[in-house]
Parts: C-alpha cells; sequence; structure tokens
C-alpha cells in the first residue's frame, strides 16, 4: 500500500472516530477544540480535514447529527416532551431547536410527532400504514398514488418468517464504514476481508458478520446514512488504517429471521416494521443490525440468511 493510501485510511479513521464520539456525546457542549482532541489533530486542520473527508463542515454535522436524533426520538417516544428531548439531544433552548426544526423538516416538531409515522419502503418512496406517500425527512407528500392506496399494503411487504423476542449478547466488533447506498456495503466488506484475513481474524463459523445502522433512512438522506461492515472478535484488537472497533450493545431485540435475495431486503425491513405495530413495542436504544449466517455467493440461489435485530420496549 502507497504512503498515500495509508495517510488517507489513517485519517478516513479519525473522522470515524469523531463521528462515533459525538454520537455518544450529542448531549454535551461539543466545541472544536474537544472534537479535534479526539482526531489527536489542531482545530486549525482538523476542521479542514473533516469537511474534505465527510463532505459537511463540522457544526453543519453536528446540527444535522442533533436535529435528525431529536427527530427520531420525537417519532418513537410519545410519551417523552418534546422540550427535554431537545435538550438531551444537545439544544441551549427550546427556542433554538423550534427553529431549527422547522428549517430542517419544513414543519413544527408538534406537528412531526403527530404525523402518521412514514415506515414502509416500496421502490424508494415511503408510506405510511394507510398508504399515504412521504417524500424524504417524514414530510407528507402532496401527490398520493392513489392505485397503490388501494392494495392491501400488508399483503405487498408482509414475509412470512418467525419474529420473536430474544436477549441479544454484547458483540466485540471491528468494523470499515460506508455511507451512502446500502447496496454499496458489499466494497466496505471488501476492504474488512482484505485486512482481517492475513490477521488471521476470519474463523468462521466463529466469526460473525454483520451490518450495523447509525441512521434512520426515513429521516436521513441516503447520502449520509451510515453502515458498518463488521465481524466480532473475541478480544481487544490493535485496529489501523481504515479499520475501526467498537462494541455492539446486547439486550432486547426483536428478532427476525429471513432467507432472502439481494432485492428482497426492503420487503424484510418493511415485515419487522409492520411487526412493531400490531405487537405492543417500539424501537428501543441500542444498535440495530443485519447478523449473517452465509455466504450468499455460496448458496444455490444466492440467498442470504440472516437476522434482524432492533432493539425493542414496550409501548
Amino acid at each position: 500500500m502507497s504512503v498515500k493510501e495509508q495517510s488517507k485510511q489513517e485519517y478516513i479513521a479519525r473522522i470515524n472516530k469523531v463521528m462515533d464520539y459525538i454520537d455518544n456525546h450529542i448531549n454535551e457542549p461539543l466545541s472544536l477544540g474537544t472534537v479535534a482532541g479526539v482526531a489527536n489533530l489542531s482545530p486549525y486542520h482538523f476542521h479542514r480535514i473533516f469537511t474534505l473527508f465527510s463532505g459537511e463542515s463540522l457544526s453543519a454535522f453536528i446540527q444535522r447529527i442533533r436535529i435528525e436524533k431529536a427527530a427520531s426520538l420525537i417519532r418513537e417516544y410519545k410519551d417523552i416532551p418534546i422540550s427535554e428531548i431537545a435538550y438531551n439531544c444537545g439544544f441551549s433552548s427550546v427556542s433554538i431547536f423550534s427553529r431549527t426544526f422547522r428549517k430542517y423538516f419544513n414543519t413544527s416538531a408538534t406537528d412531526f410527532r403527530n404525523r402518521e409515522k412514514a415506515f414502509l419502503l416500496i421502490n424508494g418512496s415511503y408510506y405510511s400504514k394507510d398508504g399515504k406517500v412521504f417524500s424524504k425527512n417524514n414530510q407528507q407528500h402532496h401527490s398520493i398514488d392513489l392505485q397503490l392506496c388501494s392494495i392491501n399494503l400488508k399483503q405487498l411487504i408482509i414475509m412470512n418468517t418467525k419474529i420473536e423476542i430474544k436477549e441479544m449478547p454484547e458483540m466485540r466488533v471491528v468494523y470499515c464504514r460506508h455511507k451512502g447506498a446500502f447496496k454499496d456495503i458489499c466494497y466496505a466488506y471488501d476492504k474488512l476481508m482484505k485486512w482481517a484475513g492475513p490477521r488471521g481474524l476470519l474463523n468462521f463459523p466463529e466469526t460473525k458478520s454483520l451490518t450495523v445502522y447509525h441512521d434512520d433512512p426515513s429521516i436521513t438522506d441516503i447520502e449520509n446514512v451510515r453502515q458498518d461492515a463488521c465481524i466480532t472478535v473475541n478480544e481487544d484488537v490493535k485496529v489501523d488504517g481504515e479499520i475501526g472497533k467498537m462494541i455492539v450493545e446486547g439486550g432486547k431485540y426483536a428478532v427476525g429471521h429471513f432467507e432472502i435475495t439481494v432485492n428482497e431486503f426492503e420487503q424484510a425491513w418493511n415485515t419487522m416494521c409492520l411487526w412493531f405495530t400490531e405487537n405492543g413495542y417500539q424501537p428501543g436504544d441500542g444498535s440495530t443490525y443485519e447478523l449473517y449466517y452465509n455466504d450468499h455467493n455460496e448458496h444455490p440461489e444466492k440467498k442470504f440468511i440472516l437476522d434482524i435485530c432492533i432493539p425493542v420496549r414496550p409501548l
């Protein structure tokens, strides 16, 4: 590997570390000096490097993560006051939060909370359970697909599978981060496997592979959705370059088991989302992930055998 490529990977790793820090300290003041220190860079150079690699300035990234986190909590936790969510997401006042929320979502936080939730993804468009079409960021679209609304959406999206509540273990993983279209996560896995193989970390079936999701694609634009291609490790591993490490939290999860083609992931996720609306649970805190049990290239029908795991709490 060239010095140029090594340098690039090191900077990517530092930016990923900063993004993880921001996620985990979203309710705290996040000064340029503090965040630059996480990357072990001077504030002067860090600000420019962060913008170069992330495509956003540091302040814009922090504000977007805070407001998208708040939107997700407002939608999922209807029992928590909006003002409390605003402060817990790092906003210094309700007025600042309200202005920022309207700027991002073109509506008030109260109206956003009261709207029918957009959670079904069909051919790239989001729908509520009753068939209403939504644009990005959960805003209701003005043109409604009347033909689709006349279809029984449950029959259209549901897959026949077993979904149950399980206590999932904590997992230590190493990862390579991808940002953007879901289908391109394969490039991150390719990098991860090429890094892990020579280090003796690929010991299947003991080694598990999983994709961890950090953002809600019904709120976050797809080009900003972060996904981590991961493999489990038994002990603390020294990482370098573009490879990072983290702990995937254990706890109570809704777990759906699927055997699907690459074109059926959308339907599988919709099945999980619909299950939540009918079984007295809502998404909880923790990591949402897909846990894989095979190499789909070795399956006679090129199918993925996996669990979709979503942390839960009662309604």
